[in-house]
């Protein structure tokens, strides 16, 4: 069986194969085609894509989303192209009304354009950035968020602080995988820097795949393997067909990777928090894609309540600076991993259906640089159902209803038992929702004193 490779639709055009495409300049939003290279094995599929993948980055596409299969042919590679670097070195190109014959004035000066899709999951932000970002060299991820941490902090930036987004913007920029079991890589950014895990990001950016038609869609449930910094995460989106617009994505449910309890009653006197009685508070520190204190909201006399927020932010924060300050973490794998990254303040409560034999808490998490997650957060609720675990609360196959300050939830589920490393641990999945809520075209003028971004406080 010769090699060979096959056009998808995309966005409801078919578009031709990358190779003759190459003279056509992309339109606002970066453009996507899907191909499929068939052959008898491997190697073969994979030869005919690396041809075309050359001469197809020479006019700007770059491949950003792959899957293999295999069926009575041989092996199958669909490879998702899309546009990039063009629109950025023509800033008066970025919008359809640039097909005037002068450019706006911010067009004329701008030193960067950024094309995002903006979504919410359970009222957290993410902006998925589609183009005008650095490129990152192929590498293992880790060594991808270290380069992104050295080499584009920048468009970090750019992206998540004011005034293009604010204190609490939550991002990600997707790239080829490195491992050969991911479909896609992903780093994920926010008010501070890259971070390891995300699992409300996950579920947007898979419902964002899917829905844009950016990644081979199947019915009724569409699997797509994320390389993250923490490890290989697999969402399973349910969809279904909606006529006219495509397909909808009704929810998405992730495997995390591998989560633990990692100590237990530490006391700690966080400054500046009065605490009740004077007592030192206790926290337990778990790992569900990256490090967590958590507390019980009620030893710091709070409800997890939008009227709290201010109180709950500043305890967060506080809780987060100690444990860094005076907690060293070494995680059993990667040192990367080795540092706390937030806070869950959480509010147990019993469940209203005692017969489900589910646990029902709510919970408030901050994060990076006093980020508040308005999600229930997903590495964090693997964080919770590790810790439940690990305390005998919990148990295989049980289920955690974890709702955010939003009041909307995700649902958590405990898998079987593991290991990282010499580290038991437990394996968890996570439900929730996502939605789309916009389409961003980000601009830099190089006028602009303050275009660089800033945050205040």
């Amino acid at each position: 069986m010769r090699a060979s490779r096959s056009s998808h639709t995309i966005r409801g055009v078919t578009q031709p194969p990358p190779a003759a495409i190459q003279q056509q300049a992309p339109a606002d939003q970066p453009r996507s085609v899907s191909q499929t290279y068939r052959g008898r094995d491997r190697r073969s599929a994979g030869e005919a894509y690396r041809k075309d993948a050359a001469q197809a980055a020479s006019a700007g596409w770059f491949p950003v989303a792959h899957r293999w299969a295999e069926d009575w042919q041989g092996q199958s590679l669909s490879v998702v192209f899309e546009s990039r670097g063009v629109a950025d070195e023509r800033p008066s190109d970025a919008a359809p009304s640039s097909h005037t014959a002068q450019p706006s004035a911010a067009r004329a000066h701008a030193t960067t354009t950024m094309q995002a899709i903006d979504l919410h999951c359970a009222g957290e932000p993410l902006r998925l950035i589609r183009s005008g970002f650095p490129q990152v060299p192929v590498a293992p991820i880790l060594e991808r968020r270290r380069w992104a941490q050295e080499h584009a902090d920048g468009a970090r930036r750019v992206a998540m602080h004011e005034p293009r987004g604010h204190r609490d913007m939550y991002g990600a920029i997707l790239l080829p995988p490195f491992r050969a079991d991911a479909d896609v890589a992903v780093l994920f950014m926010h008010n501070e820097g890259f971070s390891t895990m995300c699992g409300h990001g996950i579920i947007a950016i898979t419902t964002a795949l899917v829905e844009e038609r950016l990644f081979p869609v199947t019915l009724p449930e569409t699997t797509i393997r994320f390389e993250t910094p923490a490890g290989l995460v697999t969402a399973r989106a349910h969809v279904r067909a909606a006529g006219g617009s495509g397909p909808e994505v009704e929810r998405v449910r992730f495997d995390n990777v591998p989560s633990f309890l990692a100590a237990r009653d530490i006391e700690v006197r966080p400054e500046g928090i009065d605490l009740p009685g004077g007592k030192a508070l206790r926290v337990d520190i778990a790992f569900g894609g990256a490090y967590y204190g958590i507390v019980d909201v009620g030893d710091l006399g709070l409800r997890v309540t939008s009227g709290e927020i201010d109180r709950l932010t500043r305890a967060g924060a506080a809780i987060t600076e100690v444990l860094r300050r005076d907690h060293r973490l070494a995680h059993p794998t990667d040192a990367d991993l080795s540092f706390v990254y937030g806070t869950v303040m959480v509010e147990r409560e019993v469940a209203a259906d005692g017969a489900s034999g589910d646990t029902r808490i709510r919970n408030v998490t901050v994060f990076a640089d006093a980020e508040v997650d308005r999600s229930p957060c997903g590495s964090g609720t693997s964080a919770l159902l590790a810790q439940a675990w690990a305390r005998g609360r919990m148990a295989e196959g049980d289920q955690l209803i974890n709702e955010g300050i939003t009041g909307e939830s995700f649902v958590g589920r405990i898998g079987g038992r593991t290991w990282v490393g010499q580290q038991e641990a437990v394996e968890t999945s996570i439900e929730g929702r996502a939605f789309v809520t916009g389409y961003a075209s980000l601009l830099v003028d190089d006028r602009d004193p303050l275009g660089k971004g800033f945050l205040l406080g």
